[in-house]
């Protein structure tokens, strides 16, 4: 990839597309030997002007939120694998909209929407975190 670089505006992202696509192709042989889908994370990789590569790849996106979850439903052109702290009553019917699994915090949350997940009209696989309180990691942070 032969850029010249003082021709570009600043600031300004730069991709190499071809590298991008041998990497793409890498996750895709993984997941393929593995016989998984391997879904976007978008706190990992939101650089959305390359999505339409991404779609070739990847099955979906995990989203954390209702503008992720839309995100995912429009730009990556899949519903969004969906997980929240709480769930706001008011964004529940948004998060039904653009997502294919939503993934509760608590017993609490999943029994408040599980009902309403049944009675969508098409299935939303519901999940729940399970936390054990353990964690790999000292970091007084986690």
């Amino acid at each position: 990839m032969n850029i010249k670089y003082d021709t570009l505006p600043s600031p300004c992202y730069v991709m190499d597309e071809l590298r991008f696509r041998k990497n793409l192709e890498k996750i895709r042989r993984t997941a393929d030997d593995a016989g998984v889908e391997i879904i976007l994370a978008f706190k990992g990789f939101a650089m959305w002007g390359v999505f339409d590569i991404l779609r070739e790849y990847f099955s979906g996106a995990s989203a954390s939120s209702v503008n992720e979850a839309r995100l995912c439903f429009e730009e990556v052109g899949s519903y969004a694998h969906t997980y929240s702290p709480v769930f706001r009553e008011g964004e529940f019917g948004s998060i039904m909209k653009y997502s294919s699994h939503v993934t509760f915090n608590s017993l609490y949350q999943y029994k408040k929407y599980s009902d309403r997940l049944k009675r969508y009209r098409r299935k939303i696989s519901p999940g729940i975190r399970i936390n054990p309180g353990f964690s790999e990691i000292s970091h007084g942070l986690y």
